[in-house]
């Protein structure tokens, strides 16, 4: 079983980036280094969630240029008929 470490990094940052990170460290009494590994944590999830999302919309926009979708006319009406007697079946792609 191999262990993790942290392996350190070198960031460049102006000085007013440093005197906002040590400030707000003081108020949530963290130090700078935790709010960078936070702030980094953060944006790495939320930018490769938003890449996520992009691929996940190509792979849709490609399944609707090869005419795997649905009209809205037919999911409408198909709609209509949830919770009635008469419930269909979904309709199949194309229509």
């Amino acid at each position: 079983m191999s262990a993790h470490y942290p392996i350190p990094k070198v960031v460049k940052l102006d000085p007013d980036i440093i005197d906002r990170l040590e400030r707000l460290g003081e108020i949530k009494h963290r130090s700078p280094h935790w709010l960078m590994k936070e702030a980094i944590a953060r944006y790495l999830e939320q930018e490769e969630d938003r890449e996520r999302l992009n691929q996940e919309t190509l792979a849709r926009w490609q399944e609707a240029e090869q005419g795997k979708v649905i009209s809205h006319l037919s999911m409408s009406k198909w709609l209509d008929t949830w919770g009635t007697d008469e419930e269909d079946d979904r309709p199949p792609c194309g229509s």
